[in-house]
């Protein structure tokens, strides 16, 4: 049954988080590892921030959106060295010993366009982030981390090569890091309880290297939602960092207020 699941490939929808948790098991080897990525829009691609924000400026101007056609691949790794360079220059006194990638991963968690792809080693966090919108259907990707298409960052010198390299214009290859525990560059409260990594070297993830889809209907995001929070995943342990406190707590976000307190 597993290797027909990711011999075909077609999209598995879900109900429930039980319905999810056996799709999982069915799709999965236990000796082999996994990426997982929840998208609340079933329709998105499967692409980085920065190519986004490119394709976004190309539309303004009236250009097609091709995936990255090599006008654009050269943009891409443009825009990347220019806005690692800026922050470099403009802030040395706090980005001057970092690593181009480390940099990259600050300016990441800041809400900033960059090259680096969200993933999680958990399936349970990807559902919770594929649930996040009620009106419309959401879904799981899930990828095969295998060691033949992803390289993984493992040592200081792979680490601190030049952003040229891990975005190579003519490579076709991808990259997988995890900040260590010790990182100061980015909240590793949050991190730990996603169970975050960092996928990234090209701008968009093509469908032959997805291993599974799994929609999830609109009408069942609420109750699955319910259904992770009983075992412990909500926005309030997913985002407990300080920044995730100031997002919690902003006007649009709602806020629950007592019965008693409506009735008085």
């Amino acid at each position: 049954m597993r290797e027909e699941y990711q011999r075909m490939n077609t999209p598995i929808e879900i109900s429930s988080l039980t319905d999810y948790i056996n799709q999982i098991d069915a799709i999965t080897d236990p000796e082999k590892s996994y990426l997982y990525r929840g998208q609340e829009d079933e329709a998105w691609r499967v692409t980085s921030s920065a190519y986004r924000r490119l394709v976004s400026s190309s539309e303004d101007l009236g250009r097609a959106d091709d995936f990255l056609p090599y006008p654009l691949r050269d943009l891409y790794q443009n825009y990347l060295l220019e806005i690692i360079n800026e922050i470099k220059l403009r802030y040395p006194s706090t980005y001057r010993d970092l690593s181009a990638l480390e940099c990259m991963a600050h300016l990441q968690h800041n809400r900033v366009a960059t090259g680096l792809i969200d993933f999680t080693f958990s399936p349970l966090v990807a559902l919770w982030f594929a649930c996040t919108d009620e009106n419309i259907n959401g879904k799981v990707i899930v990828l095969e981390n295998h060691s033949e298409k992803i390289e993984e960052i493992t040592t200081i010198e792979q680490l601190q090569q030049d952003l040229a390299v891990f975005f190579s214009i003519d490579q076709e290859g991808w990259y997988l890091w995890a900040p260590t525990l010790d990182s100061q560059i980015v909240e590793i409260q949050r991190l730990i309880m996603q169970q975050s990594v960092f996928l990234f070297g090209l701008p968009e993830i093509d469908t032959e290297m997805i291993t599974q889809e799994i929609t999830i209907c609109s009408g069942d995001k609420a109750d699955i939602r319910t259904a992770l929070e009983k075992m412990g995943i909500s926005e309030r342990t997913l985002f407990s960092d300080l920044l995730g406190f100031f997002e919690r707590n902003s006007a649009t976000q709602p806020y629950n207020l007592p019965v008693d307190a409506l009735d008085s």
